[in-house]
């Protein structure tokens, strides 16, 4: 998932749910994927309509995935999700296999800007598709509405003097530098010249004067927003963090900026070590089914790649996160930046 905490609840690592089939299929389909990938309702219907059995394996992070899948060799798992920004790292270790896209109806009903798979970065390498968009969200700007007049449209206003104290922003270099290089106006906000990491470093100087706090999970953030007065957050867990906030009674609402909001988008991939491709490419097709999406994005609140969903508009610039070119470099970035008085 991408580079960021999960706040939906985890399942145990290697925990396996098993529904079990008499089918032609020699063998189960063995999927890796986050909790809320493959609820078993799902799973229950795909063998159901497919007769083909599923076992899932959910993990919490993406070093334990990569940790699963290069460990066998991917010779363990038949699909797994990865993000945009990860997938890139699994093809260039041959760990995944080409997806036959014509092998899927469902793909021709997505979302316009998930449809051509060769405008959507990193899913693809050398004209053949190892991904298929799967769900999202953005990272973007969450505001209280009785503070904050008119709605903002760009990030910018964090640096407003109007707000000094009272904005929330997220603990981490390499997102931290690449928002604010989005709002520089630099088009590649993860690889960035070493004249425009020094303009990111002096903004961002600029952005710690006006933090009231920075925060690292999302109940963090909720309880400084509870204890003080807040007006503006960097949203890093987006929706979620969106919703858990107006749970709680907060007059909060959410925008993705104009100069682009940062947006991880996962993936289905399958396995190099892959028994049974077309049970595997009958899987994905079911899960970007319009009945399985809209589900997706009701009881996890991320954004799916069939279906509109508050986590963008058909409008909104979404920059899919990707490999930065020096992530040690930004972290000491960073701590320099929280160290400046």
């Amino acid at each position: 998932m991408g580079l960021k905490t999960r706040i939906i609840g985890m399942a145990t690592a290697g925990f396996v749910l098993s529904l079990m089939a008499s089918t032609a299929f020699a063998e189960n389909l063995r999927i890796l994927a986050w909790d809320g990938y493959a609820d078993k309702d799902w799973v229950k219907e795909f063998t159901a309509t497919t007769g083909i059995g599923v076992d899932v394996v959910f993990i919490g992070s993406d070093d334990e995935a990569w940790a699963k899948i290069k460990g066998s060799e991917g010779k363990d798992f038949d699909i797994y999700a990865v993000n945009t920004a990860q997938l890139q790292r699994y093809i260039a270790a041959d760990l995944a296999t080409p997806i036959d896209v014509a092998d899927m109806p469902n793909q021709k009903e997505v979302l316009p800007r998930f449809r051509d798979l060769t405008t959507v970065r990193g899913v693809t390498k050398d004209g053949k598709v190892y991904g298929i968009p799967f769900c999202f969200d953005s990272i973007g700007l969450i505001y209280d509405t009785d503070k904050v007049k008119p709605a903002p449209t760009s990030m910018s206003i964090l640096w407003d003097p109007a707000y000094k104290g009272k904005v929330l922003a997220y603990d981490n270099g390499e997102h931290n530098v690449s928002f604010t290089a989005l709002t520089l106006g630099y088009q590649d906000p993860f690889h960035l010249s070493d004249d425009q990491i020094a303009a990111v470093k002096t903004k961002l100087v600029d952005l710690k004067h006006n933090v009231l706090s920075f925060y690292t999970t999302a109940d963090e953030a909720q309880q400084i927003y509870k204890d003080n007065d807040v007006a503006l957050i960097w949203a890093n867990y987006g929706q979620q963090q969106l919703k858990a906030l107006q749970a709680i009674g907060a007059h909060v609402a959410y925008v993705n900026p104009s100069e682009g909001a940062l947006a991880w988008l996962d993936n289905w991939v399958v396995s190099k070590g892959v028994h049974d491709k077309v049970a595997a490419e009958k899987w994905i097709n079911f899960m970007i089914s319009k009945k399985v999406s809209s589900q997706l994005s009701e009881r996890t609140g991320f954004g799916n790649t069939v279906t509109e969903t508050a986590s963008a508009g058909g409008n909104d610039k979404l920059i899919w996160l990707d490999n930065v070119e020096d992530p040690l470099k930004r972290s000491d970035i960073w701590n320099e930046v929280k160290a400046t008085p």
